[in-house]
């Protein structure tokens, strides 16, 4: 056939299989089809190829159980007929996706696994997705509207890694054209007009008001854009790794990377960063690291976990430690024991509250006030938001006292936090409340106290019940 009669869709295709980057001929290619108009027309043209190109396909259809089971049918139906229609090799694949919020990006996240398992089954040397240039122009939309940067304003690459995007460079309305003019059927998905969903409304309120008011090329100008920030992002990227070569030795990065232009010094951070297998750091952790290189103390503390710290004129990545713990709620009555990470908390029963004693029990040890205690006993990990009321200062974030304590990160997870209902009375060691303190009019009291596990071994106590106010006390005779 003369290329000049051939539909825009295979014409584009013809030009990616064999082009740089694009699929070379011969190769073996995954086509993921859903039944939808994009990926229906990518099958079918790289159908048209096969024997041209010596191109081997395989499509792959994923159910991920998200719509009416009369849908999912009726998309596979369309798949399967297409399959037959060109004589390929069809895989059908069934999605667990579990519960949980942002659905759309866990369900990518599953159906991406699927993919290069599925490619790796059938030995596929690429991935076809059907993403067309309106889907670019989406995605640079919704990046830029969510404050995205220039990596992510590059959107998506037509080549990445066995990635491939053939249809990137062409507009809906040709997948329509095509379809209509190889009387192809496509399915479909009526979720896509549901305005819930923030990539909806972009593509059915936002990108028309954009073309209809300011460029009626609105798509093509943002895909362009695209186009010309992955070009300066390679740049970018192709600098950074000449300066990392150059800074990094022995696994440590030179503290030079502060004389660097910011934009270049956060990219030979992330690369180095990813040599030390931190391969996705957010920005606060790049930033803080790079600040690490004009300073000559201090210590970063990153995902992993993993600390980054500086030794004379080199930043190093060394292993952080790891949380201790986890988080628990534990219920404590008068005359109970409970046992947490790495600890145990005793608390007696109520006693008479002898004034000539002194009120002082050490770090470990705390006398309560039995009749001033605003609700019931329990022993918590620390959460945020907590704030404790500390005697003669007032009330304090508890995240702010155990950073003034140099409380480490990782060991906080562990602390028992004593709460009386919702108000923290005790962190053994760190902090003791005004609440429930002894005072002249004390009468009853009750002793706290913590024993840590690599020190001495607590058999629990007897249980006293659940005792946990004056009138709970009375009641059950433990008051005179």
């Amino acid at each position: 056939m003369a290329g000049d009669r051939l539909p825009v869709v295979v014409r584009r295709v013809a030009g990616f299989v064999g082009g740089t980057p694009g699929i070379p001929p011969g190769s073996h290619v995954l086509v993921a089809c859903s039944g939808g108009p994009d990926s229906t027309a990518l099958a079918a043209a790289l159908g048209e190829l096969t024997v041209d190109r010596a191109l081997r396909l395989t499509m792959v259809h994923l159910r991920h159980g998200l719509r009416s089971a009369s849908d999912e049918t009726d998309d596979e139906a369309v798949v399967r007929s297409l399959a037959e229609k060109l004589g390929v090799d069809l895989r059908v694949e069934t999605l667990a996706i579990g519960p949980g919020p942002n659905l759309e990006a866990r369900a990518r996240v599953v159906r991406r696994r699927a993919l290069r398992t599925a490619a790796e089954t059938v030995g596929a040397t690429h991935i076809a997705l059907g993403h067309t240039l309106d889907d670019q122009a989406e995605t640079v939309l919704l990046r830029l509207l969510r404050g995205g940067g220039r990596r992510g304003l590059a959107g998506m690459r037509a080549h990445d890694g066995t990635i491939v995007r053939p249809l990137l460079a062409v507009r809906r309305a040709d997948v329509r054209w095509y379809l209509a003019a190889r009387h192809l059927r496509a399915s479909l998905d009526r979720s896509n007009a549901d305005l819930r969903y923030a990539r909806n409304r972009v593509r059915r309120l936002l990108l028309p008001l954009l073309a209809a008011e300011f460029n009626p090329r609105m798509a093509e100008a943002l895909a362009g854009l695209a186009a010309r920030f992955r070009d300066e992002d390679e740049l970018l990227d192709d600098l950074a790794r000449d300066a990392l070569g150059r800074l990094c030795h022995d696994g440590g990065l030179h503290c030079e990377i502060a004389h660097l232009p910011p934009g270049l010094a956060r990219r030979v951070v992330r690369g180095w960063l990813a040599t030390h297998g931190l391969s996705a750091p957010t920005a606060e952790h790049v930033e803080r690291v790079r600040r690490a290189a004009t300073q000559t103390t201090g210590v970063v503390t990153l995902p992993g976990p993993r600390r980054v710290l500086r030794e004379g004129d080199v930043l190093v990545c060394r292993p952080g430690a790891r949380p201790v713990g986890g988080a628990f709620c534990l219920s404590l009555a008068p005359g109970e024991a409970v046992r947490g990470p790495t600890w145990s908390l005793e608390l007696s029963v109520p006693r008479r509250w002898d004034a000539g004693e002194s009120p002082q029990r050490g770090a470990d040890g705390a006398l309560l006030d039995a009749e001033a205690l605003p609700g019931p006993l329990s022993v918590r990990a620390p959460r945020r938001g907590d704030r404790i009321q500390v005697p003669n200062v007032g009330t304090r974030k508890l995240q702010d006292v155990l950073v003034d304590r140099k409380v480490p990160r990782e060991h906080r997870a562990a602390l028992p936090v004593l709460m009386a209902g919702e108000v923290a009375v005790w962190v053994p060691g760190i902090v003791r409340s005004a609440v429930a303190r002894i005072a002249d009019g004390t009468r009853w009291v009750l002793e706290a106290r913590l024993l840590r596990h690599d020190k001495v071994a607590l058999p629990l106590a007897k249980p006293y019940g659940s005792v946990t106010s004056r009138a709970e006390c009375t009641k059950r005779g433990a008051f005179e």
